[in-house]
């Protein structure tokens, strides 16, 4: 169920990605900091986030400062692993805060620590969230650089679906 969650949020599915991350906390809670287990946060985060922002709802802006608080602990401890985790997570809770500027640098940090790390996968996801943010900004021109380099990075990362996606129902 864990790589269906990434799975169901790779491809917008929130709300099934939320129903397979709960049912994985409900048949294992664990709080061990395994990579699993901050992998298990980081998914959380983002689909709590995008659900907040679609949703406007206190439940998933709530869920979300969860896995945000959880991740500060993860980066203390082993930054060069989570450090960009917690940075689009932030960047992300800024966008449903009503933050623009600071989601847009939260962006680019994380963009560049998941790069300067080796985080290819989570490298195209930040790009990609910075493309839909831009875009819902009404910044087209940015939205397609950001989308351009997420497509990049997804098929550096071997996920060509994923870039096929992109091609298709994103401006770049």
């Amino acid at each position: 169920n864990h790589l269906r969650s990434w799975l169901a949020y790779f491809f917008g599915n929130y709300e099934l990605a939320s129903r397979l991350v709960g049912e994985i906390q409900g048949n294992n809670p664990t709080t061990q900091a395994t990579f699993s287990t901050c992998s298990l946060v980081f998914v959380e985060g983002l689909i709590s986030s995008a659900l907040a922002c679609k949703t406007n709802e206190n439940k998933w802006k709530n869920l979300a400062f969860e896995s945000i608080e959880k991740m500060c602990h993860f980066a203390e401890h082993a930054p060069s692993n989570y450090l960009h985790m917690l940075l689009l997570l932030q960047a992300e809770s800024s966008v449903f805060l009503g933050e623009p500027i600071l989601a847009a640098k939260g962006y680019d940090n994380a963009i560049k620590a998941a790069g300067e790390n080796g985080f290819i996968q989570d490298q195209a996801i930040a790009y990609e969230r910075a493309g839909l943010f831009h875009l819902e900004q009404g910044n087209d021109s940015m939205a397609s650089q950001y989308y351009g380099q997420a497509h990049n990075a997804y098929l550096k990362w071997g996920a060509k679906r994923k870039a096929d996606q992109l091609r298709l129902h994103c401006p770049f």
